[in-house]
C-alpha cells in the first residue's frame, strides 16, 4: 500500500466535493492506460485492479492507494516524489510517501470500511437505491462481486471457503461525492473467511462497487 500525506496551506481548499474525482484522475494519469480501462468479466462487467481512500481534514490530506500489481504503488510514489501531488489545478509539494505491506498470510480477517452496493429502482431505472450491509441482499451482492473479480484477475474459478459476515454497522450512512449524484454507504465491520489469495485481492482492490471513487477500501481490524 502507498500512503501519501500532504500538508495544505489552507483548510478551506475548495475541492472537497471533487476530491475523489481529482484523486482518481491523478492516479490514472500516472499509470498505464490498461489500468484505466480495467478488465472484463465474462458477464460483461469491467473491474479495476486498483483502490484508494482519500481523506481531507483541517490542513491535512491523506491518500491511501492499493493495487493488485504492487509496481503501480511504486510508480505512483515515484510520480509524487518527482512532480509533487497534482490534483486538478492544485499542485501540493509539501508531501511525503510511505510504502506499507498490507498483505496477509491468514485465511480469516476482520476488516472495516465503507462498502457501496446499489440496486436499480423498479420505478426509475436511472435511479440507484443504496442498500445497507446488514441486509441479506447486500451480502449476496458483495460476495458475487468478489467472486467475479477473482475470476477476472486470476482466470480461474474460486473453489475455497468464502464467508462474509457483517458484525457491526453504523445506523446512519455517509454520503461520498464523486460526480453529480452522491454515493451512499454505511460504515461496517466484516469478518471474512476465504483463501489467502482472495483476502489479499480484496485488500488490494477493495470490496463492492465504486472502488475507484473513494469506496470499498478495507482496513484490517487488529
Amino acid at each position: 500500500m502507498l500512503k501519501i500525506s500532504s500538508k495544505i496551506p489552507t483548510k478551506n481548499l475548495p475541492i472537497k466535493r471533487v476530491l475523489a474525482k481529482l484523486t482518481q484522475s491523478f492516479i490514472y494519469t500516472n499509470l498505464d492506460d490498461k489500468e484505466h480501462k480495467g478488465e472484463q468479466h465474462s458477464s460483461g462487467k469491467i473491474f479495476k485492479a486498483l483502490n484508494f481512500r482519500v481523506g481531507y481534514y483541517d490542513y491535512s490530506l491523506t491518500i491511501e492507494f492499493t493495487s493488485l500489481d504492487p509496481q503501480n504503488e511504486r510508480r505512483l510514489a515515484q510520480a509524487v516524489l518527482t512532480n509533487g501531488l497534482k490534483l486538478g489545478e492544485v499542485t501540493i509539494t509539501d508531501t511525503s510517501v510511505q510504502l506499507v505491506d498490507k498483505t496477509t498470510t491468514k485465511d480469516a480477517l476482520k476488516v472495516k470500511g465503507f462498502v457501496a452496493v446499489d440496486i436499480k429502482d423498479g420505478n426509475n431505472e436511472k435511479r440507484k437505491i443504496y442498500i445497507e450491509p446488514k441486509t441479506s441482499k447486500f451480502q449476496e451482492i458483495i460476495k458475487n462481486n468478489a467472486l467475479q473479480k477473482y475470476e477476472t484477475f486470476f482466470n480461474e474459478p474460486y473453489q475455497d471457503t468464502f464467508e462474509i459476515e457483517v458484525v457491526y454497522q453504523k445506523e446512519q450512512p455517509k454520503l461520498f461525492f464523486y460526480s453529480k449524484q452522491p454515493i451512499k454507504s454505511w460504515f461496517a465491520i466484516y469478518h471474512i473467511k476465504a483463501s489467502t489469495k482472495m483476502l489479499n485481492m480484496l485488500l488490494a482492490i477493495g470490496m463492492g462497487k465504486d472502488t475507484m471513487k473513494n469506496l470499498g477500501f478495507l482496513e484490517v481490524v487488529a
